[in-house]
């Protein structure tokens, strides 16, 4: 249920960012903004669910600087282009 929330409001703040600010965040930025809410959250948990958040989000940064960061995929590389 966490997820999802800071799904939205992620989702939320980069649109405003976008529409306000016309700053525009690409896929690792997003990433890494959802698991900062997220730990953020976890500190008002229990501390069962808190050390679970922690941990889930050190693996999807993980993933995502593999994906994303180590040269692999580049944001900004579309087909066609």
């Amino acid at each position: 249920l966490v997820g999802i929330a800071v799904i939205c409001w992620i989702l939320w703040l980069n649109r405003n960012d976008a529409v306000f600010q016309n700053k525009i965040a690409n896929s690792l930025q997003m990433i890494f903004r959802g698991t900062y809410w997220i730990r953020q959250w976890s500190l008002l948990s229990k501390e069962e669910e808190r050390r679970m958040m922690i941990d889930g989000c050190k693996e999807l940064e993980g993933v995502a600087l593999h994906f994303f960061g180590y040269g692999g995929w580049k944001s900004q590389r579309r087909v066609g282009l």
